[in-house]
């Protein structure tokens, strides 16, 4: 079963659609979380202009890529289970 999901195109275009949607919201909770609203200004001088850019767009891409491929899994296997019976 793992590999037949591994193959699936279907499943890898799950992950990406759900990693990508993980990182926008994730992204989106947290800035407000973090600087108690939408402040730009806080982010340019926080993450931009301390050269951490690149560290924080990877740690949010690989997250929503361990997200987008343990949900997708789930989900995947949920099918193929449910197909069978």
């Amino acid at each position: 079963m793992f590999k037949q999901i591994m193959k699936s195109d279907a499943y890898w275009r799950s992950v990406v659609r759900l990693g990508f949607l993980f990182v926008i919201v994730f992204a989106i909770v947290e800035h407000i979380g973090q600087y108690k609203g939408l402040n730009f200004e806080a982010f340019k001088t926080d993450i931009i202009e301390k050269g951490l850019l690149f560290r924080y767009l990877r740690s949010k891409i690989m997250g929503g890529l361990v997200y987008g491929l343990i949900v997708s899994f789930v989900f995947q296997r949920r099918k193929i289970i449910e197909s069978r019976k």
